[in-house]
């Protein structure tokens, strides 16, 4: 019996050794946990009169010539389908809208596309939305990013609302054709 007492004595102690003793019980070191994803960065507001959308490159892993397909080696996808702006005025300049070129995939860089130039990077518009002097066409500087402004010339925006272009590298279409919607109710302020 003093045998009994004894080993219900040693087990009560250790078992109030371990409940107190947090380095006893076995945790998996911080190293081996894996390390949460970045949080994604703070949402910005725009200078008044201007827009700004981001066009995330990743490699292109079904390159080819066929519909749905572009036949380079990296994919550019603008953040914004529809961007809302405003023509301007006789006294004041459209909506300016800054494209920023990235090669990663905006969350990360899984299929980060590392061999892009972005000197490469243009915009292709069906329309003169820009101004004629533009040419339909933008193209990224060297920190990749592409700048425009919406035309105040009745004839170079006419009498559409949706304006559809497309990114470039180089002379070849490199993703689908987002839009630039304009003087819609919710495009934003006029000009001032």
């Amino acid at each position: 019996m003093k045998m009994l007492a004894l080993i219900a004595a040693l087990a009560a102690a250790t078992a109030g050794v371990s409940c107190g003793n947090e380095s006893a019980t076995e945790k998996p070191s911080a190293a081996a946990e894996p390390a949460p994803p970045p949080a994604p960065s703070e949402p910005t507001t725009s200078p008044a009169g201007t827009k700004q959308t981001w066009i995330y490159f990743t490699k292109n892993h079904h390159k080819g010539t066929a519909p749905g397909q572009y036949n380079t080696d990296c994919v550019g996808i603008v953040g914004t389908e529809r961007i809302g702006a405003r023509t301007g005025t006789t006294t004041a300049t459209g909506t300016k809208i800054m494209w920023h070129v990235k090669v990663n995939n905006g969350g990360n860089d899984d299929d980060k596309c590392e061999s892009l130039n972005m000197s490469d990077v243009n915009l292709r518009f069906k329309t003169d939305v820009m101004g004629a002097a533009a040419m339909k066409k933008l193209t990224a500087n060297p920190g990749g990013v592409i700048e425009g402004t919406v035309s105040s010339d009745p004839m170079d925006v006419g009498s559409l609302i949706a304006h559809k272009y497309q990114v470039y590298i180089g002379d070849t279409p490199a993703g689908p054709d987002p839009v630039i919607i304009v003087n819609c109710g919710t495009c934003g302020p006029p000009p001032q």
